[in-house]
């Protein structure tokens, strides 16, 4: 049995469940598609509501929005024995094997298919999250595997269901940004390692600069929220690059000094990354430690 779940939150889910229900049938599986919609506008609720029309195809509505790992959650509790695969509604499946690879594998306990972007993409007013993406994210499963937990994402991932009964998505994480490498690393802890493959989706969704650069921050206030929580194991919090710098630099006294290199510059770096044609991912990386610094004086 194989539960595709889909959580959507204002997008047109149409094609891809269309996609994906066709790879199904063709492969002739027992299989469900649950689609639930977050707290999404009646605007899109009434755009995506054919869906269900398709044999085996759920349209699940929420009229609120419970948030990420709320929303990933609640999809699991609904679905039955099997695995479980989870997309992200802003995805385009590109291959017509897409279902097949993932079925091929249906002996592995998790496995991370992979994201893309296209040419086609790199549009005005979108290059931070374009460049982000092509050299941030779009990494073969060679590479990806050489360190599978860390490189965990929820955007495209099968599961066998049991898996959910030791490790949940953390629902006090309503927001974007670090509750994929924090379920890799409590996967980890239940000695549970994930498998990747080449088995990729087009992230269609790339987002304006300014609302990139909003997502970049809220995920930093998230990560505070993960250190100040007495639920997570510290030792996740110290693996993470940004925060071990900053212990580093602490341990020596020195942590004042990007924050006050990020007051000095702020404003000049985020002009940069806005309006350039071809965005540094090195003042990237600078804003984000700043703004990272800024929130830790702000939480004691």
């Amino acid at each position: 049995m194989l539960n595709i779940c889909i959580p959507v939150y204002n997008y047109n889910v149409n094609s891809l469940v269309k996609s994906l229900h066709e790879q199904c049938l063709n492969e002739n599986i027992e299989f469900k598609i649950l689609v639930f919609e977050d707290g999404s506008d009646l605007e899109f609720v009434e755009i995506n509501k054919s869906v269900s029309n398709f044999l085996e195809v759920s349209h699940l509505i929420n009229t609120t929005n419970i948030g990420r790992s709320a929303a990933r959650n609640y999809l699991i509790s609904q679905t039955e024995k099997g695995k479980i695969l989870f997309i992200d509604c802003d995805s385009i499946v590109p291959d017509k094997n897409y279902i097949r690879n993932y079925i091929n594998n249906f002996d592995k306990q998790i496995v991370c298919g992979g994201t893309i972007y296209e040419a086609s993409q790199k549009q005005a007013g979108h290059e931070l999250r374009y460049k982000y993406g092509i050299n941030r994210e779009m990494i073969i499963a060679k590479q990806r595997n050489i360190n599978p937990n860390k490189a965990f994402a929820t955007n495209n991932f099968m599961a066998a269901k049991e898996i959910f009964d030791k490790v949940c998505f953390r629902e006090f994480l309503q927001k974007y940004g670090h509750e994929d490498s924090l379920f890799g690393y409590e996967l980890k802890n239940n000695q549970i390692e994930i498998f990747h493959i080449d088995n990729p989706v087009i992230h269609n969704g790339v987002e304006t600069n300014d609302v990139f650069l909003q997502k970049t921050e809220d995920g930093l206030k998230n990560l505070i929220i993960i250190e100040n929580s007495q639920e997570i194991d510290k030792v996740f919090t110290k693996e993470i690059r940004i925060v071990n710098t900053y212990l580093q630099l602490k341990k020596y006294a020195l942590n004042w000094f990007p924050l006050f290199f990020y007051k000095i510059f702020k404003n000049n770096i985020k002009k940069h990354l806005l309006v350039s044609k071809n965005p540094s991912l090195y003042l990237f990386d600078l804003y984000k430690f700043g703004y990272y610094c800024e929130l830790k004086k702000l939480s004691v």
